[in-house]
């Protein structure tokens, strides 16, 4: 088995293990299904280019089926959050299906830490930004992605996986929300996979407590 499938391996073993052993009562488990398109920009240049109707949109899709498992925040990022006057934080576990169409054909998975913040009462509405970081393993070909400067052609199937989201709710509504999210796939800086590889995608999608 090669390294970085090794790697992977190891990774899920241990976080599935984690979620048997530490569900977290109260917070409750989540299904997603959520729809996207990829945009031509970087992650950095992302929100600037989105406030100034900048976004160029490109046809390559995705469709996406997550399911989170609630998991305790570990002391001592409880006490960070704490530090930053984040109460109400909540952990989890978020496994992702991803199905590519357009530009790219292939599935996609996978797996992170996701951080969900208490966020803000809008009236009737609640709004709650939230944070996913993990791997991600693409099967088949990503042609979609960028690859790096120096080999533009070549594609690199095992990534960083990072989300980053906001979920909309009616107050009065427990187990239904709406969110918008960019799911997005990189090398970390070339800690992963080289500089500038990966992809950014626009979602929306919908998810139910369960």
């Amino acid at each position: 088995m090669r390294t970085i499938e090794r790697t992977l391996a190891i990774f899920i073993l241990a976080t599935v293990l984690a979620t048997h052993a530490h569900a977290l009562e109260g917070n409750p488990k989540a299904i997603s299904l959520y729809w996207g398109q990829g945009v031509d920009s970087d992650l950095l240049q992302l929100p600037g280019d989105f406030l100034n109707n900048d976004l160029v949109y490109e046809a390559s899709y995705l469709t996406a089926l997550s399911y989170l498992q609630p998991l305790p925040t570990p002391a001592p990022v409880q006490s960070v959050f704490d530090w930053l006057y984040l109460p109400g934080t909540q952990t989890g576990l978020e496994g992702i299906l991803v199905k590519h169409f357009g530009l790219q054909e292939n599935w996609e998975v996978d797996l992170a830490y996701f951080l969900q913040f208490r966020g803000w009462d809008l009236g009737p509405i609640s709004a709650r930004p939230g944070f996913a970081i993990g791997l991600s393993y693409a099967f088949g070909t990503p042609s979609y992605e960028d690859g790096p400067i120096d080999d533009p052609d070549r594609r690199y199937k095992f990534q960083s996986f990072q989300a980053y989201e906001i979920e909309w709710s009616a107050r009065q509504s427990a187990r239904l929300a709406l969110f918008t999210r960019v799911h997005h796939r990189s090398g970390i800086y070339g800690v992963i996979a080289p500089r500038r590889v990966g992809s950014n995608f626009v979602t929306a999608g919908i998810r139910f407590a369960l």
